[in-house]
């Protein structure tokens, strides 16, 4: 029994160490690039990707355009105010392409360049198979002029290919994973349970068979 007792003690110290194990966060890769552009405006250009993702798991790439006022100056603000009046707008385009998982929202996004505001933008990924994830993203900005159709021009800011690692265990998804460990812990604790009690009242199993009594003979003169 005591031997019985110490192997399920040993299986749920196990399975809690499993389930922190499994909701550790997932490493990520950021980067940061100082880009010009044509105009010669600066910015700081971030990305933030995971590297890791467990199979049914589901992580965020986050993608940032910061406006670097601080390396341009004046200058910036002469640029951005000939700009303005000559009616050009600019928009951010970002375009992720991925082979083996879900992106949320799909296809290419679009935002306006607004000047002093950054801008974030923010993706949801899925995979759908445990095999890694291939991906590239390319960055462009996009330039219109309702003064001079010629001026119209889509420049290629960045590109990158990036890896991403599809953890599993035997091809299952996280969530069933989960649900095992839960279900086996919750179980090992319904046995500890129910076993202290048992032996705290003097039975000596977990079907509740009493020790036999010594039996005591009487003798009727």
């Amino acid at each position: 029994m005591q031997k019985r007792k110490f192997v399920a003690f040993i299986l749920l110290l196990m399975f809690l160490i499993l389930q922190i194990i499994f909701n550790f966060v997932n490493p990520r890769l950021m980067s940061e690039n100082i880009i010009t552009n044509e105009s010669s405006n600066q910015y700081v250009l971030t990305l933030d990707l995971p590297e890791q993702i467990w199979f049914g798991q589901s992580e965020n790439i986050i993608i940032q355009l910061l406006n670097d006022n601080s390396q341009n100056g004046s200058t910036n603000e002469k640029q951005n105010s000939s700009d303005f009046d000559s009616r050009k707008i600019q928009n951010f385009e970002v375009d992720v392409v991925l082979t083996g998982a879900e992106l949320t929202p799909p296809g290419i996004s679009i935002t306006p360049i607004i000047e002093g505001k950054d801008i974030i933008m923010n993706w949801e990924i899925e995979p759908t198979t445990d095999q890694d994830v291939i991906g590239t993203i390319w960055i462009y900005i996009n330039t219109f002029s309702d003064v001079d159709e010629a001026e119209n021009q889509r420049e290629l800011l960045f590109t990158k290919n990036f890896s991403i690692n599809i953890k599993n265990v035997f091809g299952w998804k996280i969530g069933t994973i989960q649900w095992v460990l839960s279900l086996f812990t919750l179980l090992n604790i319904i046995y500890l349970f129910r076993s202290y009690h048992l032996n705290k009242s003097g039975q000596t199993g977990v079907f509740g068979v009493r020790p036999h009594a010594k039996n005591t003979l009487t003798a009727n003169y």
